[in-house]
């Protein structure tokens, strides 16, 4: 979608206007053979040459190397039919307060504060379980590697150590940096990010996790396939609902920036339709997958 939405921007104040028999220009009346096509505008080919030399000189990846050429020609043609274009300056400043203009009206008419009420409560409903937030329980551990009964002996020996410690954290950080200790065992201390009770962990660890009256270290160690675990809970967050009101700025900022893309997808559908850009798809593909080019495009759907 990247380059076709990059050049509905430079194209679409002008797409509706001026539909009369357009000017003979001497680009549209470029009968060069291309080699490896890989897109056409308004019958005029763009070859793989042109976009990995603009890939070369303007460091662009080749996804945005051929929507600027497809930008560039789009304005070029309207430009000529409209008799505007008279040096390459002239078509510079002609794409430049195109796109301008396209972007200051879309943004203009879509602002966070433009949606309304209704849309609102609308979205709310739709994304209530989003919502609503389950409690979560963050966690460290010191895992003893072994699952014998001389693994749980020094797992329990780790765990007394932390009850006791002024300050737990400096076990953990002690138990990291060693990666073993002198029983020769391994052992590997880790933070865990926020868990719910749904998380995909094995279950004694996480049944342990959230048996737990509050924070602090466990009682006892747990085992898994891992190993022995000595656990702390570090924070407990208590389950609960954002209201309307605690996510009316995100949602409006998310709402305006889809409404944002709804009117750009119409105009891009209205570009194809009229059959102002049309891409060579299987060309495209290989020019994305070419492996000398520089950061080439995550999707080869951006170009058609």
């Amino acid at each position: 979608m990247g380059a076709l939405l990059i050049a509905t921007l430079a194209t679409a104040p002008l797409a509706g206007c001026e539909r009369g028999a357009p000017k003979q220009s001497n680009l549209q009346a470029d009968t060069r053979l291309v080699a490896d096509v890989v897109a056409r505008v308004g019958g005029r080919p763009i070859g793989a040459a042109e976009v990995e030399a603009r890939m070369q000189s303007d460091g662009l990846s080749a996804d945005d190397a051929l929507g600027r050429l497809i930008d560039e020609e789009l304005l070029v043609q309207e430009a000529e039919r409209r008799g505007l274009v008279e040096s390459p300056e002239t078509e510079r400043m002609i794409e430049r307060l195109m796109v301008r203009a396209m972007l200051h009206d879309i943004e203009n008419e879509n602002t966070p504060e433009s949606v309304t009420e209704q849309e609102l409560r609308d979205d709310y409903a739709l994304h209530a379980d989003k919502f609503h937030i389950r409690e979560r329980r963050r966690s460290w551990h010191i895992l003893v590697k072994q699952a014998d009964e001389a693994g749980r002996k020094r797992a329990q020996a780790i765990l007394r150590e932390i009850q006791r410690a002024e300050n737990p954290r400096l076990v953990f950080e002690r138990y990291a940096e060693a990666g073993s200790d002198d029983s020769g065992l391994e052992v590997k201390a880790e933070d865990l990010p926020e868990l719910t009770r749904q998380a995909n962990i094995e279950s004694p660890y996480k049944d342990a996790l959230f048996s737990a009256k509050g924070e602090g270290p466990l009682n006892d160690v747990v085992k898994t396939s891992y190993g022995w675990h000595a656990i702390v809970v570090a924070e407990i967050l208590p389950e609960e609902t954002r209201t309307l009101a605690d996510v009316e700025a995100e949602s409006r900022e998310r709402l305006s920036q889809r409404n944002r893309l709804a009117k750009l997808v119409e105009i891009v559908q209205g570009l194809e339709a009229e059959g102002l850009v049309e891409y060579e798809e299987a060309t495209v593909t290989r020019l994305l997958s070419t492996p000398h080019l520089p950061e080439r495009a995550s999707s080869a759907a951006a170009a058609r």
